[in-house]
Parts: structure tokens; C-alpha cells; sequence
């Protein structure tokens, strides 16, 4: 069928067990019709109608977004299971699970080039809602541009909105925290979704620096513990910094481009578990070094941020909905960890002005240089 967009509703779950490489278990229902909108439309009430079931496993009836993420957290922090129908298929949540989550995922059907924002190959899938460990409040900016990038294919292509157009004004976290402070702050048009925007278009929605304590870091499941316990292998990566090169004393771009590396081993593998703030042996250092570099910002929004801006420099957006970072709390000492799913197409590092195609060894990241090997490993791996 021939039209530039559809959509998908995805339910993602990440498991790991003992003595066992991490499961990425994704179910999908797919919404490709002549047109985008009825399509966007049907995937969106599909959604709904999977978040009304699981709340109706804790016998609680759906009012609000914001009202269900707060009853929601139960699904992906407890022992409750709570079931749901993706697709043709039967998706069970439970604690088991280091990642849960279920969102409505946008996709180009066709190449699309315009000016005003980056080139969208066929394929490129973005997050534009959802709820669990899908979405923190460091990706609400993607979520902007995500649902901006879409209202401009809309209005370019001329495609029909139903009247769905709305506008939001909005505070770019990530801009202001650039310090651009008088442009941060904008009036938006994008496609409704049921995310409440409401407080979002002033500064600080994400905590005042100096006002606002740091949350606090959850306790370390027994699961990453089993992981880090196990060393590294195929799936599992330890770096004991993201910004702080030791041999310099400050921070490097040649640092972020080796966890670059790494995550963009693991997108084109089984995926995988990269720890930050542990180094090759083992040994937990935590992640001091990086936040001395904070400069009187709060660490960890600092550190997340340039996590966030070094994924989409080396990787690109497309790959962020693929990955989820987190803080965790290891022997006294903070540690970030990166769970990273399998890419479904190839995924290459953009360094300086080349790219390069990295894959996952045994315990170690290794570049497929030769165009035949490159092309040879692709039909393998994401052949469909």
C-alpha cells in the first residue's frame, strides 16, 4: 500500500536470567492504511484500549494519561502480573522484567528529505507515546521533536489531519540547558496525542537545580546484580566512564565515541547491558568523575543529558528508541546502565566525517570493515 506513513503499537519487554543471554521480546500490531491519519487513529485507540485492560487487571478505570502512568508504575515494579493482547499475541508483565513498557511508534513508508528537519528513510521508527520504561522525563524533548517532525510531513505532504493539528507551546530542557535561553521557549504545531502538556512551557518542569532534591537511586535488582557478577561476554559491557578521560584529567569526545561503540555493537547483535562507573575487572567506581565535570548543574540531569546528546551525535535519533538508560546503586556508589535492544536494520557510528559498522564479539566490540563482510553480515542478521 502506498503511503508515506504508518504506525505500530508495540509492547517491549527485557529479560534476563540466570546463566542465559538477555531476551528482547517485542509484540506488535501493525496500522498501514491508505490513510495516515485513520490509521494514527486506530493505532491510538488500540493503545487505549490495551491500557484500559491493564488497569482493569487492578481494577482501576482509565480518567487520565497522567492518572495512569501513577497507576501504571505498579506493572513494572511489583510482583503483579498483569496481562494484554498484542497483535495475535498474549504479552505478560510481570518483575521479572528489567524493562517494560507499551507505546505507539511512528513509521516511514517512504524516503522523505526536507528541509526543514533530518532525512527519514524507510524504516525510521520513533516513539510518539507511551507509558512504563519506555519514557522518562529525559525524553520528553524527543517526544517534541518527534511529534513536530511528523506534523511537517503532514502539512508537506499534504496528507489529512481530521483537524488533529494542535498547538503546544513548549520549554526545550536541552536548549535552555545549552544555555539559549531565549529560544528555548516555543509555540509548536503537532498531532494530539494524550500526553498532558499542561505546565511543560516553563522553565525547570524537570526539577529547579538548586530547589528541587535529587530522587532518589532505586536499590539494585537482583537481576543486574547477577548480570555484573557474570562478567563481560557478548551482551554485557563495563566502562568506567562516559565523559572523563583519566589520562587528561577532563572530559574527551574520544571517550563518548568508545561507549558510542559499544551500544552500536550490541544494535547490531542480541542487544545488550553496558555499565557505566565500572571498569574491565569488575570493580565498581561509580561515577565521580563524570559528575565533577557538572559545573554546579545537578549530576545526574548533566550526565544524562550528555548521554542523551551523545547518542544522537554518534547514533542518531532513530536509535533511542532502542536503548534505555538508568541510574542504579551498586556497592555505595552510583552506576548508570544502558539497556540496549537489537536494531531491526543496520545501524552504523558516525565518526568525524566516516562511518563505520560495528558488530559484538565475544567480549568486545569489532569493526566490519569490508564492504562484502558489511553486506554479507546485514542479509544474515536483519533479514526479514
Amino acid at each position: 500500500m502506498e503511503t508515506p506513513l504508518y504506525y505500530i503499537v508495540k509492547a517491549k519487554l527485557v529479560k534476563k536470567e540466570n546463566g542465559k543471554e538477555p531476551e528482547f521480546e517485542e509484540y506488535q500490531k501493525v496500522f498501514l492504511k491508505e490513510s495516515p491519519i485513520i490509521a494514527r487513529q486506530s493505532a491510538f485507540d488500540y493503545y487505549q484500549g490495551c491500557l484500559d485492560v491493564l488497569l482493569q487487571n487492578k481494577g482501576i478505570e482509565y480518567t487520565t494519561d497522567k492518572q495512569a502512568r501513577l497507576d501504571l508504575i505498579n506493572f513494572i515494579e511489583t510482583g503483579e502480573t498483569s496481562k494484554v493482547i498484542i497483535g495475535e499475541k498474549e504479552v505478560v508483565f510481570t518483575n521479572d522484567s528489567l524493562v517494560n513498557g507499551i507505546g505507539v511508534y511512528r513509521v516511514v513508508n517512504q524516503a522523505i528529505n526536507f528541509d526543514t528537519f533530518i532525512p527519514l528513510d524507510i524504516g525510521y521508527q520513533v516513539i510518539l507515546h507511551g507509558i512504563g520504561n519506555l519514557v522518562s522525563k529525559y525524553q520528553i524533548d524527543e517526544f517534541m521533536f518527534f511529534l513536530r517532525s511528523e506534523a511537517q510531513c503532514y502539512e508537506q505532504l499534504k496528507l489529512y489531519t481530521n483537524h488533529g493539528i494542535t498547538e503546544v507551546t513548549y520549554c526545550s530542557r536541552s536548549v535552555w540547558e545549552e544555555g539559549c535561553e531565549d529560544i528555548s521557549i516555543d509555540t509548536f504545531k503537532i498531532l494530539k496525542t494524550p500526553f498532558d502538556w499542561d505546565g511543560f512551557d516553563k522553565p525547570f518542569w524537570w526539577g529547579q537545580p538548586d530547589t528541587i532534591p535529587e530522587p532518589q537511586v532505586e536499590p539494585l535488582p537482583q537481576t543486574f546484580e547477577n548480570i555484573i557478577n557474570g562478567g563481560e561476554s557478548n551482551t554485557v559491557e563495563f566502562k568506567p566512564t562516559l565523559l572523563y578521560n583519566f589520562k587528561t584529567g577532563k572530559a574527551g569526545i574520544s571517550i563518548k565515541e568508545i561507549i558510542a561503540k559499544t551500544i552500536c555493537s550490541f544494535l547490531n547483535s542480541k542487544g545488550g547491558f553496558l555499565f557505566i562507573g565500572i571498569d574491565d575487572n569488575g570493580n565498581t567506581q561509580g561515577l565521580e568523575s563524570d559528575f565533577k565535570l557538572a559545573e554546579g548543574k545537578k549530576p545526574k540531569d548533566f550526565f544524562q543529558l550528555e548521554f542523551d546528546q551523545m547518542t544522537q551525535h554518534f547514533l542518531g535519533f532513530a536509535t533511542r528508541s532502542n536503548i534505555n538508560g538508568q541510574f542504579i546503586k551498586l556497592n555505595g556508589n552510583e552506576v548508570f546502565v544502558v539497556i540496549v535492544e537489537p536494531s531491526s536494520r543496520p545501524i552504523f557510528l558516525k565518526s568525524q566525517n566516516d562511518k563505520k559498522f560495528y558488530v559484538r564479539g565475544e567480549a568486545s566490540s569489532r569493526q566490519l570493515a569490508e564492504i562484502e563482510e558489511i553486506i554479507n553480515y546485514c542479509i544474515d542478521r536483519f533479514k526479514r
